[in-house]
């Protein structure tokens, strides 16, 4: 009789000199080769999502930054342009101080280089050009232009502004005025 072999307490498999003996290769139990699977596109890495992030939060910034610094000028220069229709008057001391305020606001919005410079015709086709587009709004129609230009040498004390048969009123002035500080402020 032979003698009784041992198993292994492991659940049945036996050990490299058992397998030696027994005939069979040892290295038949492993697995083959495998490739780990390939690196997708998504989800990007955590450094990606940090960039995003940091990009968009900047240009959320400078957008930020930008519309109150935009917003404050508007909102001051239109207190201002309401203090200045709220004083009584003739129109032409309202034409002239109007035009002052949209001097200052034209050099602050478009640069002292390209606004200071600027008087008569050449303030007149500057306002014509930079004034509000839309039919919604009321345009500065090149006869206001004309007007908030010569205002200063206007004759004082007259409460409408005649100028080339076209008559403007207080009204019409602060209208123009306050459409324009709106389109570019």
């Amino acid at each position: 009789m032979s003698a009784p072999q041992m198993m292994p307490s492991g659940g049945g498999s036996m050990s490299a000199p058992q397998m030696m003996a027994s005939g069979g290769d040892p290295l038949d139990g492993l697995r083959g080769l495998h490739l780990p699977d390939a690196v997708g596109a998504w989800p990007p890495a955590p450094g990606w999502w940090a960039l995003a992030l940091s990009i968009v939060a900047v240009i959320g910034l400078l957008l930020f930054v930008r519309r109150v610094r935009r917003a404050s000028l508007a909102h001051h220069a239109l207190c201002e342009l309401d203090r200045l229709g709220a004083t009584g008057g003739d129109v032409q001391a309202l034409a002239s101080s109007v035009s002052t305020l949209l001097r200052r606001v034209a050099v602050r919005r478009f640069g002292r280089a390209r606004v200071a410079s600027l008087a008569g015709a050449g303030w007149q086709e500057f306002l014509s050009e930079t004034g509000p587009q839309s039919s919604r709004r009321t345009p500065l129609s090149a006869d206001l232009g004309r007007l908030i230009a010569w205002a200063p040498y206007a004759p004082p004390g007259s409460s409408t502004l005649h100028l080339a048969g076209v008559e403007i009123g207080r009204e019409g002035v602060l209208a123009a005025a306050r459409d324009w500080i709106r389109w570019n402020t």
